[in-house]
């Protein structure tokens, strides 16, 4: 029993490891990216200006859906309506 124990230690500790040595770095460097978006005020500032600049051109669309994407949305808002208000009766 000792050695089973001792086995799946050495085990879970090599897969730990593993993962750091792979996947653990990938996701380090998106988050090192990520903070480097939110805390860098000039890359906030370019990112808020996009984000006017697109909102300003959507406005200036006669549509923002086309028919499918209106039917989605649509129908997805009515199930959304229909839980709240079940959820408001009980």
């Amino acid at each position: 029993m000792k050695i089973f124990i001792y086995k799946t230690f050495i085990v879970v500790i090599a897969a730990y490891i593993l993962f750091q040595f792979t996947i653990g770095i990938i996701i380090r460097n998106y988050e090192n990216k990520v903070e480097n978006l939110i805390h860098n005020k000039q890359t906030r500032e370019k990112i808020i200006k996009k984000v006017k600049e697109e909102i300003k051109s959507a406005n200036q669309k006669e549509s923002l859906f086309t028919s499918e994407e209106r039917s989605l949305l649509s129908n997805f808002i009515n199930k959304i309506k229909e839980e709240l208000s079940i959820n408001e009766s009980q």
